[in-house]
């Protein structure tokens, strides 16, 4: 019997796409205490939102990371021996890779004041929550984008998909961390809801 196998670039596409569901119920969690109830401090004393918020930002971070890593060695193979190729006139190189760099520095920061600084996210880097669950989302979908792209018959780097949606329900593939994020959102925040009553 065969071994599970996987081609790389489908798998740091999962990878992303996970990381962007755990962003989003991480988003809502955030969304729920800090502008629907306008109590920041849920997030501390609600237990079952403290608890989630830090369970799916702390899997994000971790797949973000490990993406990151994916990322890293691919730019150093191709600085140092051309593979991946550096494609500057592809669109799909350029509509994921450049802006990767924001997105960079928005985790990383976040992910810094998170662990180290926390008091400033509440007091003056709120703005921080939000602009970490846009930056997760574009990272997504360039990503899937890009991937799916370079999966078709006239551009054909990648093999088609194995574990994701084929290329023609590619709408449905970018919206699905979406949907079960917030679905899994919506349990928590019911359970939530039941413990401030």
């Amino acid at each position: 019997m065969a071994g599970l196998t996987y081609e790389p670039a489908e798998f740091n596409t999962i990878v992303t796409m996970l990381g962007c569901l755990c962003a989003t119920v991480q988003a809502a969690t955030g969304y729920y205490a800090g502008y629907k109830k306008k109590k920041v401090s849920l997030l501390k004393t609600n237990d079952i939102l403290f608890r989630s918020h830090r369970a799916f930002g702390g899997f994000a971070t971790t797949l973000y990371f490990l993406g990151l890593f994916a990322g890293i060695t691919g730019y150093i193979g191709t600085i140092f021996f051309g593979s991946p190729p550096f494609e500057i006139l592809d669109f799909s190189f350029n509509f994921h890779f450049w802006p990767s760099f924001a997105i960079a520095f928005i985790v990383i920061l976040k992910t810094y004041l998170s662990y180290f600084k926390k008091s400033l996210i509440y007091k003056t880097c709120n703005w921080l929550g939000v602009a970490t669950f846009i930056a997760w989302s574009y990272n997504w979908i360039s990503s899937a984008v890009s991937y799916y792209l370079r999966t078709l018959p006239s551009n054909p780097q990648h093999p088609p998909p194995t574990y994701l949606l084929p290329f023609g329900l590619i709408w449905l593939q970018i919206i699905l961390p979406f949907i079960i994020g917030a679905i899994i959102g919506y349990i928590i925040l019911r359970k939530a809801e039941k413990r401030e009553k």
